[in-house]
């Protein structure tokens, strides 16, 4: 008699399965909620961990540090206040964006912008050639 077919070992499979489920929606709850402290307490952590996380979707190289990350006061390209948002980020909320997009988030490729400049090409390629320049 196959075990694997009994009800008793459906059941047993099924309660793993739940609590295998369960535990992963716990640590994905965690993982949220420790990213929002990390963001409220230390915003150059949070903007690593997303540079982190998007190096690794698209196969780029990272080396900066927490220290790499300088949130300037003012945006660089349209000169508004930095000023961290609740919920969805602002256009004035500060963004990590690479200079030259291939060589990926290495030290001295990456600046801090505003939401809104990291969004608008025309403005971000206009700061490049001026930071290029310099």
């Amino acid at each position: 008699m196959d075990t694997s077919t009994t009800p008793l070992a459906s059941a047993i499979l099924a309660a793993k399965a739940a609590r295998q489920e369960h535990r992963r929606e716990r640590m994905r709850k965690n993982a949220k909620a420790l990213y929002w402290r990390t963001l409220e307490t230390d915003p150059r952590k949070a903007m690593l961990q997303n540079a982190q996380r998007a190096a690794r979707r698209f196969s780029i190289p990272i080396d900066i540090t927490v220290d790499d990350i300088v949130i300037p006061a003012r945006c660089p390209a349209f000169d508004i206040q930095l000023e961290r948002s609740n919920g969805v980020a602002g256009e004035a909320s500060p963004s990590i964006v690479r200079i030259e997009p291939e060589l990926g988030y290495v030290k001295g490729n990456v600046i801090v912008v505003s939401a809104k400049a990291a969004r608008d090409v025309l403005a971000r390629t206009l700061l490049f050639k001026a930071l290029r320049a310099n």
